[in-house]
């Protein structure tokens, strides 16, 4: 594509002094960095994901998944959390805990959520006073849970742990009382 070869306009040079040439550089900026080689598990997840989502059934559940997300969301919303945009077009939902919780970080409420067996991540939210280490926010989505079976009144009732654990994540008794709500609940909605 570049007709013919040349030195790069920047002045680099090799260890040794000599000039890089043109497609040298473009070169290294394709291959290994962007381009990688064939990896045959990537493919084959791609594959399998692909299979998946040309299934019938794949369009009922990704909308019981966006169901799933909007219940959630509205649902914090309705209990004074903030959700970024104002709710959720997708999967997923960033939630601000600045708006209920203005001492609470991101990294405490996953801890506490973790512990209870709520898989969450924490994530910064736009203007956080936070280093990305900490964050004022979290991350929950919903395609795993949908995935289990779960429908709207399950949602409903997972924020109400979030709720409450986010309400004390130091108290050990709450979060261990929760755990084993969640792990007793789960057991109508197994993995396999």
């Amino acid at each position: 594509m570049m007709h013919k070869d040349f030195e790069n306009p920047w002045g680099r040079t090799t260890k040794k002094g000599e000039p890089i040439m043109m497609s040298a550089i473009l070169n290294s900026g394709v291959f290994p960095g962007m381009q990688g080689g064939p990896l045959e598990h990537v493919i084959a997840a791609k594959a399998v994901a692909f299979g998946e989502a040309l299934q019938p059934e794949f369009k009922s559940y990704i909308h019981q998944v966006k169901i799933n997300a909007d219940t959630m969301a509205n649902e914090l919303m309705t209990r004074g959390y903030g959700v970024i945009s104002g709710g959720t077009d997708n999967h997923l939902m960033l939630i601000d805990l600045r708006s209920k919780h203005p001492d609470l970080t991101g990294r405490e409420a996953e801890t506490a959520l973790i512990r209870a067996e709520i898989t969450i991540n924490k994530n910064m939210v736009p203007f956080d006073s936070r280093t990305p280490f900490v964050t004022s926010g979290i991350r929950l989505g919903t395609a795993a849970i949908t995935t289990r079976g779960f429908k709207e009144e399950d949602c409903l009732k997972t924020v109400e742990w979030i709720d409450t654990i986010l309400s004390k994540p130091s108290d050990d008794a709450t979060i261990l009382k929760i755990k084993k709500e969640i792990n007793d609940y789960m057991a109508k909605f197994p993995l396999y």
